[in-house]
């Protein structure tokens, strides 16, 4: 049996801000770091995890130490984990692309998955980025790890190991505050997700149809 939490970094300023951060960065705000310990008191109540795996961006990596002062695992840096790069839409506010890029978010709502911002990566990109990593970490020796990344790449994590489609894929959801746990057995995938120091929700989380996109995503 395998187990793989996926931890998306806590609240930032640009997310506040509904502002694409991708590659960029913007730090932690104060209940994005209560985020970051709560999540690392939820998993060392799990029983801990024997490996971090990070993206390398400044927010996860405050996240991480955050957690880890709970967990005391491994830590490793991974660009496999990296945001979205959002091209020429970095550090624009969704207001200002939908205001200065009509056509283009037009373009983005009608196909949420193919679509790439200009100089920028589609979901599709980013599994074919990540797929490898993600292919080892399945087949690796750790029992149970951590992936401490973004809002969009969770997306496309939770993709590839559940085997989601486009549509599933751009409509299941990560807030700042949500850790998702996949449970490998021979038999199956059991899928929960904690919202805080919840009990454990079967399921993803899911956005309502056409909703795919929403302030803060990234």
């Amino acid at each position: 049996m395998k187990t793989i939490y996926i931890v998306r970094h806590g609240q930032t300023q640009w997310n506040v801000e509904s502002r694409m951060q991708g590659r960029l960065d913007s730090p932690l705000t104060d209940a994005g770091r209560q985020q970051a310990s709560v999540n690392g008191a939820l998993i060392k109540s799990l029983g801990g995890v024997e490996q971090l795996w990070v993206s390398p961006a400044g927010r996860t990596t405050e996240t991480a130490f955050l957690i880890n002062s709970y967990t005391q695992a491994a830590i490793d840096f991974a660009d496999a984990l990296l945001e979205r790069d959002c091209g020429d839409w970095s550090g624009l506010t969704l207001e200002q692309i939908q205001q200065d890029h009509p056509q283009a978010w037009a373009d983005r709502l009608e196909d949420p998955y193919y679509f790439a911002p200009p100089q920028g990566e589609s979901l599709q990109d980013m599994l074919l980025r990540a797929h490898s990593f993600l292919d080892e970490l399945f087949d690796s020796e750790w029992e149970s790890v951590a992936l401490v990344t973004h809002g969009v790449m969770s997306k496309v994590i939770l993709k590839f190991y559940l085997g989601l489609s486009e549509i599933e894929c751009t409509r299941t959801r990560h807030p700042n505050d949500l850790v998702y746990r996949l449970t490998f057995t021979a038999q199956d995938i059991e899928t929960h997700h904690f919202i805080g120091n919840s009990e454990p929700v079967p399921g993803l989380l899911r956005t309502d149809p056409g909703l795919e996109t929403y302030p803060g995503n990234q």
